[in-house]
């Protein structure tokens, strides 16, 4: 069960990254060979909030380490990782990874700016089951 790919993540200093899905999370292996994991159940809640807070607007990806640990970085992605996940910046960081890999499963948009990157929502709501679902077998 699941899907493994490759991809690189967007802005001036792409990186190159392996992901996977398992039964249970979207894993992800930097070109470092740093790990990221991302349960299902928490990917869910983040998407329930950028749906919440940004509806189908853009929103940003918001992972400045400096600002998220100020508290003064601007809600997005990392940001709402950072404190859904009481202030761990390296799993915060991985937002540049996720975002790529919601793209590729064909929930987010990202707006093609290797600076200011923002994606949207193109698919939601979405149940814990159709999140597995395009986890597992993305389109």
């Amino acid at each position: 069960m699941g899907y493994q790919s490759e991809a690189v993540t967007h802005g001036g200093r792409s990186k190159s990254f392996t992901w996977q899905t398992t039964e249970s999370a979207i894993q992800i292996t930097n070109q470092n060979d740093l790990k990221h994991s991302y349960s299902y159940e928490e990917t869910h809640r983040v998407l329930k909030y950028i749906s919440e807070s940004f509806g189908n607007d853009w929103f940003p990806l918001a992972n400045n380490v400096e600002k998220m640990y100020l508290g003064t970085e601007i809600d997005g992605l990392g940001s709402f990782i950072y404190k859904l996940h009481g202030g761990d910046t390296l799993h915060a960081q991985g937002a540049s990874y996720l975002g790529v890999v919601l793209e590729e499963i064909g929930i987010l948009e990202w707006n093609g700016n290797r600076r200011g990157i923002r994606w949207r929502l193109i698919k939601w709501p979405l149940t814990d089951e159709e999140l597995l679902e395009l986890c597992i077998s993305p389109n």
